[in-house]
């Protein structure tokens, strides 16, 4: 990895570090999810309503993320996807995770969590806190919010 010297990277925009980090991040998970046919937010549906076995209104999934990312209502057709593929359920009105469905979320989580693993690569616990810190706190510092479950 190329990188500069100390006081180089204190003159180093910021902005344009945390944009790069965050494009190359999601461009890595998105093209490990669409190798199993998935988007990213077909992944945070199903793992989201996987995690309620009793299941949850379409509605709550979408709220739920709102928070996430700018979502909007993009999310429902997302669900109405997952739901056409067999891979969640629906019946009235409560979405579940199809038995394809656990078995599709089964087969992406490995290379899911190798792809999170390439991410942190080189990086300690400790590094990795104190990145998230710092981006946080420099939110905090321009009066903006960012928010993750």
């Amino acid at each position: 990895m190329e990188t500069y010297t100390d006081a180089r990277i204190l003159t180093q925009p910021v902005g344009y570090w945390a944009s790069m980090a965050g494009s190359a991040v999601v461009t890595h998970i998105r093209a490990t999810l669409e190798r199993h046919g998935l988007t990213q937010p077909q992944w945070w549906a199903l793992n989201y309503i996987a995690a309620r076995p009793d299941g949850v209104p379409l509605d709550e999934v979408v709220e739920y993320h709102r928070g996430f990312v700018d979502t909007d209502d993009a999310l429902r057709p997302d669900v109405t996807c997952l739901v056409a593929t067999g891979l969640l359920e629906e019946a009235d009105g409560v979405l579940t995770v199809s038995a394809a469905g656990q078995q599709r979320r089964d087969e992406t989580w490995p290379d899911i969590r190798a792809a999170l693993a390439r991410i942190r690569a080189g990086l300690s616990d400790d590094e990795f806190i104190t990145t998230i810190r710092s981006l946080q706190r420099m939110i905090d510092n321009v009066g903006a919010r960012a928010w993750h479950a």
